[in-house]
């Protein structure tokens, strides 16, 4: 669900007594020329954050308001341009800042190059709930220092997952089942999940063996002691009112 965090409530608040938002102290956002020439990779994103940068290449505008509100791909609702249009935008803070006030510093810098305005509604979905199975995780935290990876092998349908937050193997899960995907495992490291899904198909030239929702439950459960469950469920949604596909001047 769409909602700030303890951290971000704080610095929201804090700028409001102000009377001004978190901003960057230099940025840049300009649209992309590999979006632009098209052929192979136009469409890949690339996004690196560290402690007081933001680096976005290629990306949609559609992607940028999702990390900068924190938000996954069916809660975004706007013009079809949104995820077509790719952009470079390239901030940086005065000093060093954690991720809640980099999203609040990008919705500032969205706001002013885009014209982006925005509203919340909550609207009841049909979602999956991804919840700890009878046993518990057969999974341990990550042990290694880094940054996160999470690399889908579809040929083998074998999915390696390192130092990362379930929040992205949900994300990842919610874009294969079509359907939103909501955790409530209470789970908040970072782990260490290798997932073999090519063994819960019994014949692949079959196509009634191929169900993703039954291949998904059943390996996620043996495997990693979570479960999938169809619900009905209240979710936060963001509506685009405004946005302007040409940003204004760096």
């Amino acid at each position: 669900m769409v909602r700030l965090s303890l951290c971000s409530a704080l610095i929201v608040g804090a700028a409001a007594a102000y009377g001004q938002a978190p901003a960057f102290e230099v940025a840049s956002v300009k649209i992309s020329q590999i979006g632009k020439a098209g052929g192979e990779g136009s469409r890949r994103e690339n996004i690196q954050i560290a402690p007081g940068s933001v680096n976005m290449r290629n990306v949609s505008l559609k992607s940028a308001i999702r990390w900068a509100w924190h938000v996954m791909d069916f809660q975004v609702s706007g013009p079809d341009w949104l995820g077509n249009e790719r952009y470079d935008i390239m901030a940086k803070a005065a000093g060093p800042a954690p991720d809640a006030e980099l999203r609040i510093m990008l919705q500032t810098l969205l706001a002013e190059r885009f014209k982006v305005t925005l509203h919340r509604v909550t609207k009841e979905m049909s979602a999956y709930a991804l919840v700890v199975a009878k046993g518990g995780p057969k999974f341990q935290e990550s042990k290694t220092e880094g940054e996160a990876s999470l690399v889908p092998d579809q040929k083998t349908m074998r999915v390696v997952v390192q130092r990362t937050p379930l929040s992205q193997l949900v994300e990842m899960l919610s874009n294969v089942l079509r359907t939103p995907v909501v955790d409530l495992t209470e789970l908040k490291g970072r782990y260490d999940i290798a997932v073999e899904l090519a063994k819960y198909i019994p014949d692949r030239s079959s196509p009634d063996q191929m169900d993703p929702v039954n291949i998904i439950t059943r390996g996620l459960q043996d495997e990693l002691g979570l479960k999938i469950e169809p619900r009905k469920m209240p979710l936060d949604l963001l509506i685009i009112d405004h946005a302007e596909k040409i940003p204004s001047e760096n």
